[in-house]
Order: C-alpha cells, then structure tokens, then sequence
C-alpha cells in the first residue's frame, strides 16, 4: 500500500515538473497597431522585391485598431496557429510574416497568434495591415530583442504584397497621424510625410466588406484606371498636402475608379446635405469616412446609421503615432 503511494507521487511529480517545464518554456509578446483608413492611392507593384513595391497616396491612421498577442515554445516542427477575435481562422498573411521570420531565424516552433481587434476584416479599415504589422512586432522581438523596427515591419508590408491585401497601409501604420505616402515601398524604402491637422479632429467611419482588395488589385481594368486617374491626383496631394484637398482627390478619385456601391454613393451625398463635406470612400471597401469635430459626431453617426448597422459605425482619434510593442 505504502508503495503505491510512493509511485503514484512519483508519478504526480514526474507530471507536475513536466507541465511546469512546459509553461516555463512558453515566451508571449503583445503588439498595438492602429487601423488604417486610406482615401487615394496609386499602385507601384512591379518589382520582383516585395519591399520596392507599395503605393503613393493619402490616408490616416485612427486609434481603433489590433491588439496582436503571440506565444511560442521549442517544437520540432513549425506549426501556427490563428485566431481574430476569439474566432479559429486561416490568417494568410499573419502566416506569411510567421513563416518568412521563422526561416530567417532558421526557427521551428509552436506558434500561436491572437488578434483582439475592432477593425471590421474586408472593409477597408486597415485589418490585414494591423495584424500584419502586430504579429511582425512581437514575433521578431521573440526571436530577436535586438531587431531593428523598420527590418520587422518590412516583414509585415512582404507578407501584404505577396498575398495581394495592401500596398501601403503597414507603411502608414508605423507612422500613424494623417499622411501622404510620397514614395512606393515598405518601411525603410517608402516615404511618408504627415498632414498636419488639429487635435480635436475626429473620424467617423462607417463600413462592412464589399470589394475584395486582391480582386481589385489583381484586376487589370482595375488596376489601369486606378494607376491612370490616380497619377494627377496623388501628385495633386502631394505639391499641396492638406485635409481639404486630400478630401477632394479622394472624392475625384472614388467616383472615376467606379468602385462606390450605391449606400456608399447615397450617404455621401446625405452628409453633403448637412454640410459634413469632409468625407469620401474608403479605399477599398463598402465604407466611408467622414473628418468631424466633437459637436459634428453624432451628427454623422445618425446619417450612417441609416445606411450600416450600429456594429459597423466607429467615432475614433486620429493615432498620434503608429504600431509599437505592448510587453
């Protein structure tokens, strides 16, 4: 009987130091990025490095955005593993930048990556770009505490270009504010300079997912009228980098793309109605953006309301600054 017990304990033991060995072994880190709004680009894609490749154009950066958390631990193998929101799901490009950095730190591990978001996927706010950038951030700091921040982000603008999600919004994110990208490529080779704008200054958006962004950018007539019409008016923003006329190449470029869906078409023109001029289409999805100050919020929530659910309508800050390690 006695010897029973000494084994069972034994056995316990054997269990409790091998689970504890386990979690000690388990390294985490956490990433905050903002989402991205963008209002006009133009495509710069034909390199065979994915780093030259990316937009031109305008958008802005708001305080919503991806909280990424990571967890890894030794595995003969490397497996990863994704979640959004709580939800199982196949995030091509948060495997892409895993994968890429796992072979160049010649790494096999257990990964698993948690996106605790409020950017609605497919509508243009940025998502893809956010986790991206997120899972970037804290897988490289895993594998390397030393690593200088534009070499991790470029895995996350690699990963966007290769799986056709983004052109520039990881570039925007690690800046944050309202910017105009004044040369194509990912951190480290493209150039941004910021938009100044007033403290106060609010964006209400409202979207829900409509244009697929691979579809669009894989499309020749698509990318052919947006590259034409987009050349005069990005270089239009960037000899004159403002709001104002950052609205107004927006609004130009939107409507001669032909990609406005008729909700986005009819609350833009509601917002017209009541004077909030300061709005256009998010590029790319059924979605709209609308630069209002506190007193004007409700306003334009009330009008999108009409078109969107309350899930799908968001006051938020313009991001003071861009993607950045939590722990």
């Amino acid at each position: 009987m006695y010897k029973e017990y000494l084994i069972r304990n034994q056995i316990e033991k054997e269990l409790t130091d091998t689970l504890t060995t386990q979690q000690d072994s388990v390294q985490t880190a956490k990433a905050f990025v903002p989402g991205h709004i963008t209002g006009i680009f133009r495509i710069f894609d034909e390199y065979d490095d994915p780093l030259r490749c990316g937009s031109m154009g305008a958008g802005f950066s708001v305080t919503i955005g991806t909280v990424t958390s990571v967890s890894v631990v030794d595995h003969p193998t490397l497996e990863i593993t994704t979640e959004y929101n709580k939800q199982s799901v196949d995030a091509k490009v948060t495997k892409t930048v895993v994968q890429r950095l796992a072979e160049e730190y010649e790494r096999t591990l257990r990964v698993h990556v948690e996106h605790d978001s409020s950017l609605i996927i497919g509508a243009g706010f940025g998502a893809s770009g956010a986790g991206a950038l997120g899972t970037a951030l804290a897988f490289s700091h895993l594998l390397d505490h030393d690593i200088e921040y534009e070499k991790a982000a470029g895995f996350a603008h690699t990963a966007e270009i290769m799986n056709h999600t983004g052109l520039g919004d990881v570039l925007a994110q690690t800046v944050g504010g309202i910017e105009v990208r004044l040369q194509a490529g990912g951190p480290g080779i493209g150039k941004i300079k910021r938009i100044e704008h007033q403290d106060a200054l609010q964006a209400v958006l409202a979207g829900a997912p409509g244009l697929e962004t691979s579809k669009v950018l894989t499309n020749p007539s698509s990318r052919a009228r947006i590259n034409s019409i987009g050349d005069r008016l990005v270089s239009r923003i960037i000899d004159d980098p403002r709001i104002e006329i950052l609205i107004e190449c927006s609004r130009e470029f939107s409507e001669k793309i032909g990609l406005r869906t008729t909700r986005v078409e009819q609350a833009l023109a509601n917002l017209d109605n009541v004077g909030l001029f300061n709005s256009s289409m998010v590029m790319l999805g059924d979605s709209v953006f609308c630069f209002c100050y506190e007193q004007e919020t409700k306003i334009a929530q009330e009008i999108l309301l009409q078109y969107w659910n309350n899930s799908e309508v968001f006051v938020s800050k313009i991001a003071p600054e861009g993607g950045r390690l939590l722990s």
